[in-house]
């Protein structure tokens, strides 16, 4: 299944609702900007990964759910959430950027982020 970014900013609005809060309110759950979040809401941007983890957690659903590819909302216990586990090792891809050589471990890192989202990959 594809992303759609037409079902995340559904699903996205519909959670905002259901919470009563407002755009401005997750900008700063989340910390990004209210015109982020409206830039999500009207398709103008996809968010990353782990972006949509730290939603996800706000709103207590699953990245599933909220990528619109289950129905189910409910959110794993956080030590079973495989989503939300490759998210946050993802955002520390992030903080490889300012260094000149990786270390075996971040080496290792990749290596799992990579054949846990083989299927994906390949499928692109």
């Amino acid at each position: 299944m594809d992303f759609n970014i037409d079902n995340f900013s559904y699903r996205l609005s519909v959670l905002l609702d259901e919470n009563n809060m407002t755009q401005t309110q997750l900008a700063k759950e989340i910390g990004t900007s209210n015109v982020t979040i409206c830039r999500y809401l009207t398709c103008e941007r996809i968010p990353r990964l782990d972006v949509i983890a730290r939603i996800a957690s706000v709103f207590n659903v699953s990245i599933d759910y909220l990528l619109g590819f289950s129905k189910d909302k409910n959110s794993k216990n956080s030590s079973e959430n495989f989503d939300l586990n490759i998210a946050i090792s993802i955002s520390k891809l992030y903080d490889l950027d300012d260094m000149a050589r990786l270390s075996k471990n971040q080496i290792e890192l990749i290596k799992k982020i990579l054949l846990a989202n083989k299927d994906f990959i390949l499928s692109a």
